[in-house]
């Protein structure tokens, strides 16, 4: 087989979460819809979701969607049942779904019950969840490919309490299903993305805020640039396909450069 009919995903089915912003679920679910799989989308915001969906067709591509909030076991075993009722498989899960949750202000607020339990919930519940019911499915056709999507925040003292807590686990993780999935010819990989342009970091309206507080980042990075939806997408799109058929347990951080120091 040639390098690039590697990359190919006809007839596969992928399931992405997180996937109704304009982040990189979004981003990622078009990508592998244009190279040949059909997506099922999964976020909180319906109409959103109906927008990407309509995208990814107009452009060729074949999409449908569950409206779900990943941090309820129910809402993810649904999602699962859905997807293989819509498209009769599932073969790939980009667990995309998160939260960064309210930077806190002082160390009083970096203790805070509420925003520690509602970040867990989003970020580690929603993805174990996720796996627990999708790895069976991505199991049956000798072609399982889980990527989560992770930060260097499990590299690195980043972000705050829950947030590095999950991020730190799904870094675990990814090598404990890694080993346990590999008899069922399931593979699992995270991408970490460096600081990356966005909608959780440049919101509509902030382009001010964005270029005075984030923009100026892209100098402590060593390619000098932010990082872009493409250049994560591309790292999934790898993840997912025959391309990446023997990597498995591996965190592909992407982030021109910055945990070089």
């Amino acid at each position: 087989m040639a390098v690039s009919e590697m990359f190919r995903l006809d007839e596969r089915v992928a399931l992405i979460t997180g996937a109704s912003s304009r982040g990189i679920g979004s981003t990622a679910a078009k990508a592998l819809a244009e190279y040949g799989a059909k997506v099922f989308l999964v976020a909180r915001r319906v109409e959103k979701l109906e927008k990407i969906a309509q995208s990814i067709r107009e452009d060729g591509g074949t999409a449908e969607y569950w409206a779900a909030d990943v941090s309820e076991e129910d809402a993810c075993r649904t999602a699962v049942e859905k997807c293989v009722e819509a498209f009769g498989r599932l073969d790939i899960m980009v667990l995309a779904a998160g939260t960064a949750g309210k930077s806190p202000k002082t160390v009083e607020e970096l203790f805070d019950t509420e925003a520690y339990r509602k970040v867990m919930g989003i970020n580690l519940d929603g993805i174990f969840f996720m796996v627990k019911y999708g790895w069976p499915e991505c199991a049956k056709n000798g072609k399982g490919s889980i990527i989560m999507l992770n930060s260097l925040a499990a590299f690195k003292a980043a972000g705050h309490v829950p947030y590095s807590a999950t991020k730190g686990a799904i870094r675990a993780w990814t090598k404990l299903f890694a080993k346990e999935l590999a008899p069922y010819r399931v593979r699992v990989n995270a991408v970490a993305p460096g600081l990356t342009d966005t909608e959780m970091v440049h919101p509509e309206g902030m382009d001010e805020i964005f270029n005075q507080r984030v923009l100026p980042a892209a100098d402590r990075i060593p390619l000098r640039r932010l990082g872009t939806l493409e250049d994560m997408a591309a790292g999934i799109l790898y993840l997912a396909s025959d391309a990446a058929g023997w990597v498995t347990g591996q965190c592909l951080v992407i982030d021109g450069g910055e945990l070089c120091g």
